[in-house]
């Protein structure tokens, strides 16, 4: 299969491990080569690359397109893409645009060429959501707390609420997706502030969950199920993220490997899930 990359941040890192085996030819923008050759761990990668100028230069059938890229360019880059490229399936990141009725603009755009396309909310794949999700019976109580170290050399975009950064369309975001597909559809509380977010969320069943996400001094993720501590990590994917080692290529593999086997589109679940993180947004 042939893939093509957009994007030398995550796409480069995360993707590009997470797909070498799966590929015959990896198709990369010249520009990430330099970026590329200086991290020692992804040059083993170089074998399956084929260098390109322009989009349109290529000549090659392009099967899957990873848009790794800021939200507020993903769509403007994707629709360049679609002029020259007509893909099997489209990988974009979260959020997939910087705003709520962004993302429903780029959703219909999606629908009405009638492109396949996911969102690579990674958390589905982790052992703790299957626990939250196996045991959400009746009147179960989940406490999720995300400490997160501040960064001032943070990219700019990722802490920026307008540009589709912060706590909330950044990193609380992951969580809306999990609990709109958990059916969390009665938003009971929502508070947030420029370091500290909360959201208290039920279903049918009177289960409910409580999310605290904050910038902290250390990095820090916890759960408790009713009142007793089930998971205690330094972040939601349960090691270190190291440049040698980044525990999200193995989850990224796993995600890829769901969408070859089990993908079917639904872009109405998709626009539903919007219009769910555009609600809990308008009550903040």
């Amino acid at each position: 299969m042939n893939f093509l990359i957009i994007g030398s941040g995550f796409g480069i890192y995360g993707y590009l491990p997470a797909i070498y085996k799966n590929s015959k030819k990896i198709f990369l923008n010249i520009k990430y080569k330099k970026k590329i050759e200086k991290r020692i761990e992804l040059i083993r990668y170089l074998k399956r690359v084929t260098w390109y100028f322009d989009i349109k230069d290529i000549n090659d059938k392009i099967d899957y397109v990873i848009v790794a890229q800021n939200p507020r360019q993903q769509f403007l880059i994707t629709k360049k893409i679609l002029r020259f490229l007509k893909p099997k399936h489209l990988f974009l990141e979260k959020p997939i645009c910087h705003s709520p009725n962004k993302s429903l603009n780029f959703v219909e755009f999606l629908e009405k060429n009638k492109i396949k396309f996911s969102v690579g909310y990674l958390f589905t794949y982790l052992n703790w959501y299957k626990y939250i999700k196996k045991n959400l019976s009746h009147n179960q109580k989940f406490k999720i707390t995300w400490r997160i170290k501040s960064n001032k050399k943070n990219n700019l975009w990722k802490s920026n609420h307008k540009e589709g950064g912060g706590l909330v369309r950044f990193y609380s975001i992951h969580f809306f997706k999990l609990f709109h597909d958990l059916d969390f559809a009665n938003i009971h509380n929502v508070s947030v502030n420029k370091k500290h977010c909360k959201f208290i969320l039920k279903d049918q069943k009177e289960n409910i969950i409580f999310l605290n996400v904050k910038y902290a001094l250390i990095n820090q993720f916890h759960i408790r199920h009713n009142k007793n501590y089930f998971l205690k990590s330094s972040n939601p994917f349960m090691k270190s993220i190291k440049i040698n080692n980044d525990p999200r290529v193995s989850i990224i593999q796993k995600y890829v490997k769901d969408i070859f086997e089990n993908f079917k589109i639904n872009y109405r679940h998709e626009k539903k899930f919007i219009e769910f993180w555009k609600k809990i947004e308008m009550m903040s």
